[in-house]
């Protein structure tokens, strides 16, 4: 039996331990031991965990001492700050990883996990999950089999708007930093990130490989007015990733947009074009007229029983998304912080609040549907579009050649529209 602990319960965290008690019996695997700081307010979700014969903790670092030699593998569902050294406790404990997205806010921090893991030999899965949907194996064998041939260009948009209660749920939320580390919240780096990783994944014809940034060009912006703006993460982003091998990705997506749309990606390709909704199905339209739909599906259960066979059979190879694979996406998303420089202030007189009592208003700028939709049809960034509105900012591409630390451009000085 693999033994499994959780750092977390409630919140996403409750979702994994759904997963994981679907799949227990056919994976013979058992959650044995979980924590989370807020434990004495978790009443329903502690109490069914101890029913369950759960040890439970306050402390995660207090329960990696504990289960050291009687558990095999931890998920690690904390804030993003708390990754980094959780992971790295956790290797040293002889425990293999499942680390939530995103597996942290710099690429310092993921190659200091890497280098732990592979010193003590442990493996780790970074769970985004809807690499794990069948939309996306099935997309992926097409793309790999050469029935779509190389892949030219790839462009998603989204738009999610968050409400004030969505940035007020912790003290990360939108943040640059939280208690003096980097966490660099937003759409690109969190709510959308699965999105950069989808699209990083289509972006490789290797069968189990994702394709490596290899130069991005970014802009950042923020438009929300709550909080120090001086710590105030983007809500806004527009990047271009170029890629090994020749294509280019762009993604735009917002929490600013006025109405919900998306995700939606489109991938143009030498034998083909896809039009891909994940987690809810691809579409293939290929040279010849032919389509075909891939249907998708709820992708967390997958993602467990990917987790514990790789668990079992300790081969690293056979996990979707390694430490390793991961690193791509924070290296686009450290490329494009250094190349956006600082993020760019919208001013008010661009937006506006959408007054719904305090807990469900969200700021929306004036426009931006269309500014996002525009862009993703005309292969460009907001600064880009002919009229582009006059709080973008053109920025430069930064060259990820040998990237390995964050910070060299990027900065947290806060830079507001003149308009």
């Amino acid at each position: 039996m693999v033994r499994l602990a959780i750092v977390g319960i409630g919140g996403y965290a409750a979702r994994l331990i759904d997963a994981i008690r679907a799949v227990s019996d056919a994976a013979d695997c058992r959650l044995v031991a979980a924590a989370d700081r807020h434990l004495k307010s978790l009443g329903g979700h502690a109490d069914r965990l101890r029913h369950e014969g759960v040890a439970l903790f306050e402390d995660a670092e207090e329960m990696l001492r504990a289960v050291a030699g009687n558990c095999d593998a931890v998920y690690i569902a904390g804030s993003i700050a708390t990754h980094a050294p959780l992971v790295i406790a956790a290797a040293e404990a002889g425990l293999h990883v499942h680390l939530e997205k995103p597996p942290a806010a710099t690429i310092d921090e993921v190659d200091a996990m890497i280098a732990a893991l592979e010193r003590h030999r442990r493996l780790c899965l970074v769970g985004f999950h809807q690499i794990h949907s069948p939309d996306a194996q099935q997309l992926k064998r097409r793309l790999a089999d050469g029935r779509l041939g190389e892949v030219h260009l790839l462009v998603c948009r989204a738009g999610w708007p968050r409400t004030r209660a969505y940035y007020a749920r912790n003290t990360w939320a939108g943040r640059l930093r939280d208690a003096g580390r980097w966490v660099l919240d937003g759409p690109a780096t969190n709510a959308l990130a699965h999105q950069i990783t989808n699209v990083l994944y289509a972006g490789s014809t290797d069968a189990r490989g994702y394709a490596e940034p290899v130069a991005v060009r970014g802009e950042l912006y923020a438009a929300r007015a709550d909080g120090d703006p001086q710590n105030t993460s983007h809500d806004t982003a527009a990047i271009e990733i170029r890629l090994a091998g020749g294509a280019t990705a762009y993604w735009l997506g917002s929490h600013c947009t006025g109405n919900r749309f998306g995700p939606i990606i489109e991938i143009v390709a030498e034998r083909g074009r896809v039009v891909w909704k994940p987690p809810h199905f691809a579409e293939i339209t290929y040279a010849g007229g032919q389509r075909e739909t891939l249907p998708g599906d709820r992708p967390h259960v997958p993602m467990v029983r990917n987790f514990v066979e790789a668990v079992r059979c300790g081969e690293g190879s056979r996990l979707r998304c390694t430490l390793a694979d991961a690193r791509k996406f924070i290296l686009a998303l450290n490329g494009a912080h250094e190349s956006s420089r600082h993020v760019h202030r919208i001013g008010s007189a661009h937006a506006h609040v959408v007054e719904a009592g305090a807990e469900a208003e969200r700021t929306v700028v004036d426009g931006l549907d269309d500014l996002v939709s525009r862009a993703a049809a005309e292969r460009r960034l907001l600064s880009d579009l002919d009229g582009a509105p006059n709080w973008a900012v053109s920025t430069d591409v930064v060259d990820l050649s040998g990237y390995a630390a964050f910070g060299q451009r990027f900065s947290v000085k806060a830079e507001h529209s003149t308009c």
